[in-house]
């Protein structure tokens, strides 16, 4: 106790959330949920550095808040700078385009050497053959001059606005600040009708609309509340915003979450009482977190074939990556069984959490282009497995239907893996 209290020692993991039940309270009501979202990027920062003690992210949090944001953005502009780096060496190396400009400027310098060597090494030449090599200087050194401002151009356009996620993580930390719940959007949206016509798709298209033309005030009363350091990042949370109040529109709050309830939260049930699609229903099912509400607390994950993550919604129990999760993780098995909903109980470093997934495709509007395909993942810890359908498989508690994953391969320290892509982070 005393070294708790002189913030020598911190309580965390399964001993908070022994404390937490124990209270019936949440575990967030120990700490300022900023602060509790700060330590938990700063602990995902330390997973790409195995060396470094996690402990020491809390600690940092506890004794300046101030460094420890400074340390994350330092962190953000790090990834951003390497990703552009590597962006633009990768275009050096494939790119036609560029490929053209080290030929033109490599030519450009080689005939002003030449000419220029010539007018050094013969002084006794007459005044027509010294003109010419001089016009030969002048003309190339001005197409090289050209060729140079063509290439600076390529390479501002060529930068990546959000190249390393730098927007993504911080709407993530506004979201997360804010429990992902907007009571004022939920009431904003509440007097307007539902839209009939149309599928899963035009119906969401068309509540987007009706949440921009009427709940204005409250998104942007919403985000008066945040500071974001770029265009970027305000856009995707307007966006963020807005996507939220249409599943609020279409799936209003009390009545989904009884419906959710007595489905045992069936999520094709689900879609079909409200008319949504599987992921417009998993999505509105991560932002049950009313506070004192009694749902389950679910993350929400979307990534591409490639493993690009385009959507997460974290939780303080599921911290998930942003570059890409686990290749032992469901949601990739997801891609091979298109339309079917799989299930997996998994062990992350000591803890256990259902994860449920599919693997959708959306219709692409050119008969020649392929569907684009994604897959969806929500992911709840395995004490509330039993209130969920997809938990059934998993109630006998066998050891041999657990799989044990980690989060990311840098981090994970599980050296035997037949699928790791990196060093292990104990190697």
């Amino acid at each position: 106790m005393s070294l708790i209290e002189s913030d020598k020692r911190q309580i965390g993991g399964r001993l908070l959330r022994q404390i937490a039940e124990e209270l019936g309270v949440d575990t967030e009501i120990f700490t300022a949920v900023s602060d509790g979202r700060l330590a938990a990027d700063l602990d995902e920062i330390s997973r790409a550095f195995p060396r470094q003690p996690r402990e020491s992210a809390a600690e940092l949090v506890a004794f300046s808040g101030d460094w420890a944001r400074m340390v994350l953005d330092l962190y953000d502009r790090s990834l951003t700078a390497e990703a552009e780096t590597d962006h633009l060496a990768d275009r050096f190396a494939r790119d036609p385009q560029w490929i053209a400009f080290a030929h033109d400027i490599l030519s450009r310098i080689t005939s002003v050497r030449s000419a220029a060597e010539i007018l050094s090494d013969y002084g006794a030449m007459d005044e027509g053959q010294r003109r010419r090599f001089m016009d030969t200087v002048v003309s190339e050194s001005a197409r090289l001059s050209s060729v140079t401002r063509q290439m600076i151009e390529a390479l501002h356009a060529a930068r990546t606005a959000d190249a390393a996620g730098a927007d993504v993580r911080e709407v993530d930390a506004f979201l997360h600040d804010r429990g992902y719940y907007f009571a004022t959007i939920e009431a904003a949206v509440e007097p307007l009708a539902v839209p009939r016509a149309g599928g899963p798709s035009q119906r969401f298209a068309a509540a987007c609309a009706l949440v921009e033309a009427n709940a204005r005030p409250a998104i942007e009363a919403e985000l008066a509340e945040a500071v974001f350091r770029t265009d970027g990042a305000r856009k995707r949370a307007w966006g963020a915003l807005v996507r939220y109040g249409a599943g609020a529109l279409v799936m209003p709050y009390d009545r989904f979450r009884t419906a959710a309830a007595a489905a045992r939260y069936d999520i094709d049930v689900l879609g079909e009482t409200f008319g949504t699609s599987f992921e417009q229903t998993a999505h509105r099912l991560a932002s049950l977190r009313r506070p004192g509400g009694s749902a389950p607390s679910f993350a929400f994950l979307r990534v591409d074939p490639a493993g690009t993550v385009s959507k997460r919604l974290s939780t303080p129990q599921l911290r998930l990556p942003l570059f890409g999760a686990c290749p032992l993780w469901v949601v990739y098995e997801a891609f091979a069984q298109p339309g079917r909903t799989l299930s997996q109980m998994v062990e992350l470093e000591g803890e256990r959490f259902l994860l449920i997934a599919r693997g959708l495709e959306k219709t692409a509007r050119h008969l020649a282009q392929p569907p684009a395909r994604f897959a969806v993942m929500l992911g709840v810890p395995a004490a509330a497995a039993h209130e969920i359908v997809y938990g059934d498989p998993f109630a006998s508690g066998r050891e041999s239907v657990v799989t044990a994953a980690g989060y990311e391969c840098r981090s994970c320290t599980r050296i035997h893996c037949g699928q790791r892509a990196h060093g292990s982070a104990e190697a």
